[in-house]
């Protein structure tokens, strides 16, 4: 009995990530069916998405979604006129399914049912061929420690290493997707949003097989919404306006994704009005200042001062950054740049009070001695680096790990990172701190720390709610001493600072 409801259970799941990928692709449908009325093969697509549908909803039990796709099927075979307010009903019933699929009188809907990953077969057959091969290799690593062979083992650790690092990439690779689908969602989303402010504007989209890691692309959804919405609100001239200037009637939008120097870059530009100088000045950084706005009038959609902050804080949750460039009467373009996975950090172990704190290595600079001048109780101060002023924080002092001696450590763990080496520091030396130079946004500032452990890599652990209210954390890994060592959250720690300089 147990099994038989399991089965019903992937059934519905099942049927609920498919059903999602035929509404996106009906919606998808609908809007290139406005630009191109007269396009058969685009219906006869919209119809066997239908179809489809309603087979599908019969087959689970879905009465009510099977008898509504019955209903809008029939519709789109009798289409005979097809214009803006025809193709607004349709995309509201696209919107009467979602409904219809989320609902409450079901046990499984879409915000409850778990994530999946299509996978090709021969990536899921590598990877069962390396933990095959990493058991075999773990097996004789226990052979040889029974005789003795060290020699042969270190040989053995280094096979293993190989294999577990191809492992490691395939699974990586694995959880990257295109971003293609994500990117095609916004059409409606500007479409709608045009028509609310009494516009007209279109998406266009670069790079859609451009892999992502899934994490990323559902972090990405609010913020690249708040940026769209934002071009056609403050963007985005009204038809009229734009053919005076000597543009097209209809706005651009476009989203283009590309590999770029090891990282994910995601650029939003829009060929509006550009950014407006008079409310913001020459700092375009401002925006993204919480509270900001130059919209006088609040509506549903703008006038609060919170989206562009929004935007900025998810960008930064990703490990991300954002940068803009603007042209007055030209457009404006939102740059993302991401790294690549957010699985595993290349990171830069440091030891503060009693633990061992992990930094992004893209953000460190470089590493220096703190002068022994300088006082070793303040929380803040400044340094002079080759005539540069850094500021700098003690990273013991910003979260309140100040303590006396500690045990070193020497073996790594699965984050790569070393955890120090030697033997317990006397408690009467006082060795000189450390400063880690990081950059944020141009800006430097400097971290001081008690010691330096080095670079490697780490695999990145949730924390859940545990540090929710404790601003400059990003995440966590595990050490090799079965420790946990925190992932400290460089951008929040510039944005602090900066605010206390500022006070």
């Amino acid at each position: 009995m147990v099994n038989a409801d399991l089965n019903l259970d992937d059934l519905a799941a099942t049927f609920a990530i498919e059903a999602a990928d035929d509404l996106a692709a009906l919606e998808a449908g609908l809007l290139a069916l406005e630009d191109s009325p007269e396009d058969m093969e685009t219906r006869r697509e919209l119809l066997r998405r239908v179809h489809t549908l309603k087979g599908n909803a019969a087959i689970v039990g879905r009465e009510a979604m099977a008898a509504f796709a019955h209903t809008y099927e029939e519709r789109l075979e009798h289409l005979d006129v097809v214009d803006a307010s025809v193709i607004a009903s349709l995309l509201s019933g696209v919107d009467t399914f979602r409904r219809l699929l989320e609902g409450d009188e079901h046990e499984v809907a879409v915000p409850s049912v778990v994530k999946h990953i299509r996978v090709g077969a021969e990536k899921l057959n590598r990877m069962l061929d390396l933990a095959g091969e990493i058991s075999i290799a773990r097996g004789r690593v226990r052979q040889m420690l029974s005789v003795g062979e060290i020699d042969a083992l270190i040989e053995v650790e280094r096979q293993i290493d190989q294999l577990q690092a191809e492992l490691q990439e395939l699974i990586m690779r694995a959880r990257m997707v295109p971003i293609g689908p994500m990117f095609r969602q916004y059409a409606r989303t500007v479409r709608d949003t045009a028509a609310i402010h009494g516009k007209n504007a279109r998406l266009s989209t670069v790079g859609d097989d451009v892999e992502i890691d899934t994490t990323a692309v559902e972090l990405l959804r609010d913020p690249i919404t708040h940026m769209i919405r934002n071009a056609i609100d403050h963007g985005i001239e009204p038809s009229s306006e734009r053919v005076a200037k000597g543009k097209s009637p209809v706005g651009h939008i476009t989203l283009a994704a590309k590999h770029e120097a090891g990282t994910i870059t995601i650029r939003v530009s829009d060929d509006g009005a550009g950014l407006d100088r008079a409310a913001i000045g020459a700092d375009d950084s401002v925006i993204f200042e919480p509270g900001f706005t130059t919209t006088k009038e609040v509506t549903d959609l703008s006038g609060r001062g919170v989206g562009m902050d929004v935007v900025r804080r998810g960008i930064e949750a990703l490990r991300g950054s954002i940068a803009i460039e603007s042209s007055e009467g030209v457009g404006t373009t939102f740059t993302i740049r991401l790294p690549l996975t957010l699985a595993v950090i290349e990171g830069f172990g440091v030891a503060a009070g009693e633990e061992t704190w992990i930094v992004p290595m893209e953000s460190v600079v470089e590493c220096v001695e703190l002068p022994a001048d300088e006082p070793r109780e303040e929380a803040t101060g400044v340094l002079l680096l080759r005539d540069e002023v850094v500021p700098y924080v003690r990273v013991r002092k910003l979260f309140g790990v100040d303590g006396g001696g500690r045990t070193l450590c020497a073996p790594t763990g699965e984050s790569g990172v070393g955890v120090g080496r030697g033997a317990q520091r006397a408690p009467s030396a006082a060795p000189r701190e450390h400063v880690l130079v990081v950059q944020h946004d141009g800006a430097r500032a400097g971290l001081v720390v008690d010691e330096l452990f080095g670079a490697g890599q780490a695999v990145i652990k949730p924390l859940g709610n545990y540090f929710a209210d404790v601003p400059g954390i990003a995440g966590s890994s595990i050490l090799g001493n079965g420790r946990v060592a925190l992932i400290l959250d460089t951008a929040t720690i510039f944005r602090n600072l900066n605010h206390q300089e500022n006070a």
